[in-house]
């Protein structure tokens, strides 16, 4: 030990019981003890902590393990991954496992027929017969016999 600082971190690690002690530094402590008066009172002062804690009584608790083992746990929040699969697939009674696959796999065609609804995709269903009459007066221009050639 060279240190003070080096005494009471091995002093917190290992505590004040000179059994505990490193073998291999057991006589470099001794010696600081015996020369340095400051090692020796925080010595004693870790000495008395640890005797003033063994003298702590822990209270009993009956049954506390089993009271810990068996008590309700809280909720666990799922993952939108473990609520799909269990709607998918739930656990609970076999009509509800009939129906809710058939339901999903019916999903892409309600969702297909919403879509085709609600969007035209370039497709304009509404025409305007105004936009067809210049089409036809131009047909008819073409297409009118004069009146001289007409029998």
């Amino acid at each position: 030990m060279k240190t003070l600082e080096e005494f009471i971190h091995l002093l917190e690690i290992h505590g004040a019981d000179r059994n505990k002690w490193p073998d291999e530094l057991r006589q470099d402590i001794e010696s600081l003890l015996a020369e340095d008066e400051s090692a020796f009172s925080i010595f004693n002062e870790y000495a008395l902590l640890e005797h003033r804690l063994d003298e702590i009584v822990v209270p009993e608790f009956p049954n506390l393990e089993q009271r810990v083992l068996n008590q309700e746990l809280p909720a666990r929040a799922q993952s939108i991954t473990d609520q799909l699969l269990n709607w998918l697939i739930p656990t609970e009674n076999l009509t509800m496992r009939l129906w809710r696959p058939a339901m999903a796999a019916c999903l892409p065609l309600v969702f297909g027929i919403v879509l085709g609804n609600f969007y035209s995709f370039g497709v304009n269903s509404e025409i305007d017969e105004l936009d067809y009459w210049d089409d036809e007066l131009a047909l008819l221009a073409m297409s009118a016999i004069p009146e001289s050639e007409a029998p």
